[in-house]
């Protein structure tokens, strides 16, 4: 009887040490941040790809908590999609990052 009982014990004991502890929880760099790493990359390249479009998300989300910023930054980024020679582009891209 005793034994059933350790043996018991012991198997609650294994199952209970086997808790997959707590969930790793994603953070995601600020929108600036964001914004910022790319325009740099894009004023080192001088080409828009599609990174543009995660631009505009991560500048309305600067727009939600600086509006004048925002706006700034947005208006900036539609000049900067027309524009269409890498030197321009290159300038424009740097000029925003500099501003965040």
């Amino acid at each position: 009887m005793n034994l059933l009982r350790i043996s018991m014990l012991a198997a609650v004991l294994a199952v209970a040490g086997c808790g997959g502890g707590p969930k790793p929880i994603q953070v995601q760099p600020p929108a600036a941040a964001n914004a910022k790493a790319t325009l740099q990359e894009v004023a080192q390249t001088g080409q828009l790809g599609s990174g543009m479009m995660q631009v505009r998300e991560n500048l309305q989300q600067i727009k939600q908590t600086d509006a004048a910023k925002g706006n700034e930054l947005l208006s900036e980024l539609d000049a900067l999609e027309k524009a269409t020679d890498p030197e321009t582009i290159k300038a424009k891209a740097k000029a925003m990052a500099d501003k965040l």
